[in-house]
């Protein structure tokens, strides 16, 4: 089953959410973030036995990706407890959300947040077109996360419309703009309990 697409267009507002006392944004840094970025993707990105390989596997070896450029850290008190790699898709100027994940420890905590702040922040500086991500919606504090953000699902695969209609369903989201996968508008979507 394909993943669940969303978009976030420029223009979008983006709100200046301060970091609470004791936490902080780093960038990738030195081969020992390797293991602390596994350590935010564990129980869901990638597997509980995840090590180096992982990282190199989904960041390091993508030619779009700088290192110390476009991956970033949530800190904790100096310890790396989420991450996000945010990068351009060169070759279509658009912008990559890439590999969200939060520490097991400290998950739920709302923290999301600051990597979606980071990540418009920072893609949109560039220039770029748009900011896409995917998504399962099994991930649904991701999910939130995503539409309070500021992204918008995409309406490209057979089906999407009716699983969104669930999404917005599950969060008591009466309803929201859904865009076709060139960024153009497609139509309002309602949760399925408006049909």
């Amino acid at each position: 089953m394909a993943q669940l697409k969303m978009y976030c267009l420029p223009g979008t507002p983006i709100n200046e959410v301060p970091l609470p006392e004791g936490y902080s944004i780093s960038t990738y840094k030195t081969e020992a973030d390797k293991l602390a970025w596994c350590e935010c993707c564990k129980n869901g990105l990638v597997g509980d036995d995840a090590d180096e390989a992982a990282f190199d596997d989904r960041i390091t070896d993508d030619e779009n990706i700088n290192l110390y450029e476009d991956v970033f850290f949530l800190d904790h008190n100096g310890e790396h407890i989420g991450t996000v790699t945010a990068f351009v898709i060169k070759e279509r100027n658009v912008g990559d959300m890439h590999m969200v994940g939060i520490r097991t420890d400290y998950r739920g905590k709302g923290l999301a947040k600051y990597l979606n702040f980071i990540t418009l922040k920072h893609l949109f500086a560039k220039g770029v077109k748009y900011i896409v991500l995917t998504t399962d919606e099994w991930r649904k504090g991701a999910v939130k996360s995503y539409l309070s953000g500021g992204f918008l699902p995409v309406e490209y695969d057979e089906g999407m419309e009716e699983r969104w209609a669930a999404v917005l369903e599950d969060y008591g989201i009466d309803s929201v703009q859904m865009l076709n996968e060139d960024a153009t508008p497609y139509k309002i979507i309602y949760r399925s309990g408006l049909k």
